[in-house]
C-alpha cells in the first residue's frame, strides 16, 4: 500500500535525544523504492539507461548569505554524474560543465564527485537554468515539465521607494524564476 501512494509510514523519535534514528533511517532504506523511469518526449527514460540524465526541479537563490547565489536542484534520472562533466542543456543547446555539484545538509555543503539515479544534486546557476530544463549526456530529449496551476490568489505590487527600483524588479523576477510566484505584467507596461 505504501508503493501504490495509499499509505505513509510514521515513526517517533527525537534527533536530540537520538531516539529512534537508527530505526528510521534503517526502515526508510528498506521502504523507499528505487529510482523509476522518467517520461520524456521520446518515451520513458530508465534510470537504469548508460547516458547521464537530469531534470531541474527546484531553483533556490541566496542560499549564502555571504553573496548572493543561486543553486538548480537537479534530479539524475538515468547514468552517472561526475564532477567536471560536460552536459548537454537542452532548452539553450549548449553545453554545461558540472563544475562543483553540491549535496546539501542543513548548512553544510560538500562536493559531490559522483552522483547516481535518484541523487539530487545542486548545481551553481548563474541564470541559465529554469524549473523543468532537461540536463543529458547529448541526447536532445525533453523530459516532461512540472505542471502550472492556475492561481488563486491574486496581488497588485507597488514600489514604494522609487530610488530602489532595480532591488525591487531583481528580487519580483527571482521569486517568478523560482516558481514561488506566477508573474503578470499589464499588457501595456
Amino acid at each position: 500500500r505504501f508503493l501504490a501512494g495509499a499509505l505513509s509510514p510514521l515513526f517517533f523519535g527525537s534527533a536530540i535525544n537520538n531516539f529512534g534514528l537508527e530505526a528510521f533511517l534503517e526502515s526508510f532504506c528498506e521502504l523507499m523504492p528505487p529510482p523509476r523511469p522518467r517520461d520524456s518526449d521520446q518515451g520513458p527514460i530508465a534510470p537504469t539507461q548508460e547516458e547521464f540524465s537530469g531534470f531541474v526541479f527546484k531553483i533556490q537563490a541566496n542560499m549564502d548569505r555571504a553573496h548572493r547565489d543561486r543553486v538548480a536542484f537537479v534530479r539524475i534520472c538515468s547514468g552517472r554524474m561526475s564532477r567536471g562533466m560536460k552536459v548537454h542543456h537542452v532548452r539553450t543547446g549548449r553545453d554545461v560543465r558540472l563544475a562543483n555539484p553540491t549535496q546539501f545538509l542543513a548548512r553544510e555543503r560538500s562536493v559531490v564527485e559522483d552522483g547516481f539515479a535518484g541523487d539530487v544534486v545542486g548545481i551553481h546557476d548563474p541564470g541559465t537554468f529554469e524549473i523543468g530544463d532537461t540536463l543529458t549526456g547529448g541526447s536532445r530529449f525533453e523530459f516532461e515539465g512540472i505542471p502550472s496551476f492556475a492561481p488563486e490568489h491574486f496581488a497588485r505590487l507597488a514600489l514604494v521607494d522609487p530610488l530602489r527600483r532595480k532591488q525591487f524588479s531583481r528580487g519580483i523576477e527571482q521569486l517568478a524564476q523560482e516558481g514561488t510566484v506566477q508573474l503578470y505584467r499589464p499588457p501595456a507596461g
